[in-house]
């Protein structure tokens, strides 16, 4: 039987393609915080936030793509504002563009499977976020991890090896967008950590709330900031 494969936008930026094997031995280090987030693709209060009912890989697609329109919004609307400049300009510029080739390959891969892709919401990011180039860069900060977390917690009940393969890949691109940011916020090493963290629901959906006009903007800190 010929192996299905899938090319992932954004590998050829940022990180050289990541193999099953690669994902599965990031899966087993994450172990019970993965299991742990069993419920986050299809909890109701989700559903209700990201426009998505839709349960099983269909549900989990759905909620990867609420956090890449995140993501993509917000970089966008970083790089039109002006406050960018330098290296800072180029690397946001090539998040803007991996994560919008992230939500058309998402959407494409829903359409593909049979499934309604979830409508983007309408996203609200703290004014001090674009204001300056440390704001931007403080956010970004937040926003990255949250994207690596949550696709290792969804990794153990993906059941679509080709879905999952592809889940794991965007995961190590997004692990190279955290890298790419830390370095620009003076961090050195840009990482202490050996493995990123498997996110559970709950933290997840924390995480994103302030962009939804459910809480307060996440507290950021370290080199770099205002």
């Amino acid at each position: 039987m010929e192996k299905q494969t899938i090319n992932v936008p954004g590998v050829e930026g940022f990180a050289q393609p990541r193999t099953r094997r690669d994902f599965f031995k990031t899966l087993a280090v994450a172990g019970a915080a993965g299991v742990a987030g069993a419920g986050l693709f299809t909890s109701k209060k989700a559903s209700a936030q990201i426009g998505g009912t839709q349960e099983g890989d269909a549900g989990i697609l759905n909620f990867a793509l609420t956090l890449e329109n995140l993501e993509a919004d917000f970089y966008t609307r970083a790089v039109s504002s002006g406050v960018l400049s330098g290296a800072a300009l180029g690397v946001v510029t090539k998040l803007r563009d991996t994560e919008i080739a992230h939500v058309e390959f998402l959407t494409a891969a829903l359409q593909g499977a049979g499934a309604t892709p979830a409508p983007s919401p309408t996203f609200t990011f703290p004014p001090d976020s674009l204001a300056s180039q440390s704001g931007v860069l403080q956010l970004a900060s937040v926003l990255e991890p949250t994207g690596v977390g949550a696709y290792l917690g969804a990794g153990p009940m993906i059941q679509n090896p080709v879905f999952l393969e592809a889940a794991g890949t965007i995961a190590g691109v997004e692990g190279d967008h955290v890298v790419a940011i830390r370095n620009l916020l003076g961090f050195v090493p840009p990482t202490t950590t050996p493995f990123p963290e498997a996110l559970t629901k709950d933290q997840v959906l924390a995480a994103i709330a302030p962009f939804l006009g459910m809480g307060s903007m996440p507290a950021t800190g370290g080199p770099g900031a205002e």
